[in-house]
């Protein structure tokens, strides 16, 4: 005999029904993701990257640029279907995509740091007066799931940088210098520090110098996506 819940639910499935994140094709409730856009999804294999600069192993800057966190993976490349899901959550504030992209880090999380013991989760803080902390609610989802607690307020934004769009490495770093800060200590911790998209990877490393600064034993890091970084390789 069915229950007074699962008729609701029912209910609600034919009203709303359940529907590929990527392509809006009707799926069943126990999926994401329709199978072409499954198959399609440009997601990232951690054998073909470079999990210290977070870039496909050709394209690797790990001989140019030194990064101060201990390694980097991410769940995407920052192109296709997940570019599109996550600027969507990003920029159309769509937060419905959130369970899928907190779904996708989390296993990324799972296999490569399986081995990893993390004392906090910090999110690379956003510039209030943009008002939508979209890494920082990311950061709370994973924790959740991961029953890792969230260090709140740690990084704090002290001034608003340039675009770092089609900035060079050296212009990267030269724009994160000093903008950002720690509230308070975590000496001894270890981190895992999380971000959206990276590219040259300057704002974490510049996040990461902070953490350490503040006492923190190691930064691991995770980001949504990863973009193709700057041919030009520069030495710091």
């Amino acid at each position: 005999m069915k229950t007074i819940k699962s008729i609701i639910k029912e209910l609600l499935s034919a009203i709303y029904p359940n529907k590929c994140v990527c392509c809006g094709e009707i799926i069943d409730n126990n999926k994401q993701l329709c199978s072409d856009c499954d198959l399609n999804l440009e997601r990232v294999d951690v054998n073909d990257f470079c999990t210290k600069c977070g870039l496909e192993k050709a394209s690797c800057v790990c001989e140019y640029n030194v990064y101060r966190f201990d390694s980097l993976i991410c769940s995407f490349k920052n192109q296709g279907f997940a570019q599109k899901i996550y600027y969507s959550y990003k920029f159309g504030k769509k937060q419905f995509y959130v369970d899928f992209l907190v779904d996708e880090m989390c296993k990324s999380i799972e296999n490569f740091y399986k081995d990893n013991t993390f004392d906090y989760i910090c999110s690379v803080p956003t510039f209030k007066k943009l008002g939508y902390d979209h890494s920082g609610y990311i950061a709370k989802e994973v924790s959740k799931r991961l029953n890792i607690p969230v260090a709140s307020n740690l990084l704090k934004v002290v001034k608003r940088s340039k675009s770092q769009h089609k900035s060079t490495f050296k212009e990267r770093m030269e724009n994160v210098e000093g903008k950002y800060i720690y509230n308070y200590r975590i000496d001894g911790k270890n981190i895992l520090l999380i971000d959206d998209i990276k590219t040259t990877g300057a704002t974490i490393d510049e996040c990461t110098r902070i953490l350490l600064y503040a006492g923190a034993d190691s930064v691991s890091c995770v980001v949504a996506l990863s973009s193709e970084t700057n041919k030009t390789k520069t030495k710091n």
